[in-house]
């Protein structure tokens, strides 16, 4: 056997020995990459993005669970899947409906996560309340607009005080009105204003 060979053998028996621990210490399931994308699921609630992500999101919803239950369910029955994006944004008309959102969101801080969640969870029930009998698409406005914000902004800030949120959060979210979301100021929310957002 020539020493290439040798060499060639040695070098593949230590990748698979590599592989096999890699694998037995949890690599190969994520467990050790924590920004190797899964989906998860917690009471029926699909999480999906990094580990790093699922973990927080879990996190979260374990802090409604325990300081505000009747928020946590809530939550659970107006967002089907929480997903990792670019942008925070409800996406009421998606099956299940769909919160998705950013690291900026998620990383700030455990109760800005958790009420994060609650705030969108409200505007996808303020679109399944409106929602025309014929299942057509609920009109913008009445779950995305300034008065669906500005209530949406209210129940997030109950569900802060409830899971004991720092007092720059809640007196945060006393101090916008609803318009925040209006970036370009047009006098409407729009998908424009979406994509300007940098949270």
């Amino acid at each position: 056997m020539s020493k290439k060979n040798i060499l060639n053998g040695i070098k593949s028996g230590w990748i698979f020995a590599l592989m096999l621990v890699f694998t037995q210490h949890g690599l190969a399931n994520n467990q050790l990459n924590p920004f190797a994308y899964q989906q998860t699921k917690k009471d029926g609630l699909l999480i999906t993005g990094t580990v790093r992500f699922t973990q927080r999101v879990e996190k979260c919803l374990d802090l409604l669970a325990e300081k505000a239950p009747e928020r946590y369910q809530f939550v659970k029955q107006y967002v089907g899947e929480i997903k990792l994006h670019k942008k925070s944004g409800m996406v009421a008309t998606a099956d299940p409906p769909r919160y998705e959102m950013s690291a900026r969101t998620a990383f700030y801080s455990l109760t800005w996560c958790a009420s994060s969640m609650a705030h969108d969870a409200y505007h996808s029930y303020l679109y399944q309340y409106h929602q025309p009998k014929d299942k057509r698409k609920t009109p913008a406005r009445l779950w995305m607009g300034f008065k669906a914000e500005g209530k949406a902004i209210t129940y997030q800030r109950q569900t802060a005080k409830a899971i004991g949120a720092p007092e720059n959060e809640i007196n945060y979210l006393y101090n916008i009105k609803g318009t925040h979301s209006d970036i370009d100021g047009d006098g409407h929310i729009t998908l424009k204003d979406y994509k300007k957002r940098d949270w």
